[in-house]
């Protein structure tokens, strides 16, 4: 099975008005807490947790995208960057289980569900 990426800006705000707390921004943080759901779901070797420095959807952080090779690709915009780790760890784990990316609206987390922007037809192979 391929292995997940999933992507996280480390630059976006934890909102509007508060770039960052404790020295960390949002994204940052946000980052932080997906290592250790990450780990704790023993999901750190088939999940490749990669910052960005921007994902141009700065008027809306946070932003995070799950991606795979023969897979759709999943950007979700507005994601809060506090209390949100679970639900987007227990997503990662029902994507990379899928074998075309394909989780039924249903089954995702409700976070998933409200702040997915974009859902992106896998990559065309070469052939």
């Amino acid at each position: 099975m391929p292995q997940t990426t999933l992507f996280v800006c480390s630059l976006c705000r934890f909102s509007p008005t508060e770039a960052s707390r404790n020295g960390l921004s949002g994204g940052e943080f946000l980052i932080q807490t997906l290592q250790a759901e990450l780990q704790a779901r023993d999901l750190e070797h088939s999940v490749n947790l990669t910052p960005l420095r921007c994902m141009a959807g700065c008027s809306q952080p946070c932003n995070v995208s799950f991606a795979a090779p023969g897979k759709l690709t999943f950007i979700l915009s507005q994601v809060p960057a506090t209390g949100t780790a679970l639900a987007l760890a227990e997503f990662c784990q029902q994507y990379t289980d899928s074998l075309d990316g394909r989780v039924p609206y249903r089954d995702r987390p409700a976070l998933v569900q409200t702040t997915t922007a974009f859902v992106l037809p896998p990559l065309p192979t070469q052939g």
